[in-house]
């Protein structure tokens, strides 16, 4: 406690001596997580720079992970924050409710160093989830040093909470009103839906303003088949276009994504007749990853191959364009966000199956540039529909072409300069 004291006293004393030296166009962009996996962030940070800002980057960097994106760029400083022990990362629930508070002291110190040390800036940038602890930080820094935050909304941490404790524990209903009230001090809000930007209004959340995922510029259409080719021999996988179709899905292995909702299509699909045989690349890093790799050692398909590559920054996007098809299985804790992998998709030129939940029509425009679907059965027929009818496949191709035509620059650069030039 002795110790904890003399940090924060410490930590007032610096914020107090740097008040005055903030730099009008430094701008700190935060990501609590692995840098590698936080690519609306990086976006954020790469765009920040490309019009004249000094950024900071702080994140976490996990032993090979890459950051490719931004550590060329000369206006980017990138800053590990360290990491979390071992030995406070929770293993199941009981872990997780002992562990939690320690967790959140060996962030807030970590957190609080990291930006100590760092030049002053007029902005923080942050994104909720987490809020615990950068909310408070984010206020803490912003009454004694003058520097602005703004959030970037791409879910609610008390909805994630409640896929572990429920909706009705005590923490998650705490964790919604500290959620709710610490942030209405943010200079701007940001959100990756208009669902979501309704939602926070109601909350009191303003100014805030919708800034949608778009693809970014390396994940492009193959229109030359040479490069087609040449894309095809970075699938880690045995794949002959000529007699498979290509299937492509990307999922955090979370609750909130149930993998086996696609197996259960796939089971149903292998049982049909006249229907070509498929490669299902699954793609993404997490907790129910091995569970589902002994699931489809236990469980084999005749005509469903399973490859389940960890790709490189490089690799990943031109492997999506070679997909006949992506599949989408995220249904999102608080129904309101939108997944960055249909984003992907559409910029690679790739139509999407994805489930239905409440705001994916935001997105994923039914018979335009993908289908939507309610459960594994819809999944099955539609996958085995479109594998057989070219013609179908190739109407929503065209539109998941146009989608790709608007990018993030285009998105970014029409929502976020007002906000942050409006203030200097």
């Amino acid at each position: 406690m002795l110790v904890l004291k003399i940090v924060l006293f410490l930590s007032l004393v610096i914020w107090f001596n740097l008040k005055k030296r903030t730099d009008k166009k430094r701008i700190i962009v935060l990501v609590l997580g692995d840098i590698a996996r936080s690519p609306r962030m990086q976006y954020h940070a790469v765009s920040f720079a490309k019009l004249g800002w000094k950024v900071d980057l702080l994140g976490y960097q996990h032993p090979g992970s890459s950051v490719g994106l931004f550590e060329s760029h000369e206006n980017i400083r990138f800053y590990p924050i360290p990491s979390l022990p071992a030995y406070l990362q929770p293993k199941n629930r009981l872990q997780f409710l002992f562990l939690g508070p320690l967790k959140v002291l060996h962030q807030f110190l970590a957190l609080n160093w990291a930006l100590f040390v760092r030049k002053p800036a007029s902005f923080l940038f942050i994104q909720n989830p987490p809020c615990i602890p950068v909310f408070f930080i984010a206020q803490c820094l912003h009454i004694l040093r003058g520097t602005k935050f703004i959030i970037d909304w791409h879910n609610f941490g008390y909805s994630i909470l409640a896929l572990k404790l429920g909706k009705q524990h005590t923490f998650v209903k705490l964790l919604k009103i500290y959620e709710k009230y610490m942030a209405r001090g943010a200079y701007a809000h940001l959100t990756v839906s208009k669902r979501m930007k309704d939602v926070l209004q109601t909350w009191g959340m303003n100014p805030c303003y919708v800034c949608y995922d778009r693809p970014p510029n390396h994940f492009t259409p193959i229109k030359n088949e040479q490069k087609k080719q040449m894309s095809i021999k970075k699938i880690p996988c045995e794949y002959n276009p000529s007699s498979t179709k290509l299937l492509i899905t990307s999922t955090s292995w979370t609750p909130d994504e149930d993998i086996y909702i696609l197996w259960e299509a796939l089971n149903e699909y292998d049982k049909t007749l006249d229907t070509p045989k498929l490669l299902v690349l699954i793609t993404g890093k997490g907790p129910m990853k091995e569970e589902f790799s002994q699931y489809i050692k236990k469980h084999p398909l005749h005509k469903v191959r399973f490859c389940m590559p960890w790709l490189s920054i490089e690799d990943y996007p031109q492997v999506m364009a070679c997909a006949d098809l992506g599949v989408c299985l995220h249904t999102s804790s608080s129904g309101l966000d939108l997944p960055m992998k249909v984003v992907d998709l559409f910029g690679c030129g790739v139509p999407v199956i994805a489930l239905s939940y409440p705001t994916i029509s935001e997105l994923v425009h039914d018979g335009e540039n993908g289908l939507i679907v309610n459960d594994s059965k819809a999944l099955s027929k539609k996958m085995q529909y479109l594998l057989t009818h070219a013609n179908e496949l190739n109407s929503l191709k065209l539109g998941a072409l146009k989608e790709s035509e608007y990018r993030w620059d285009d998105e970014w650069n029409k929502v976020i300069p007002p906000i942050v030039q409006g203030s200097n």
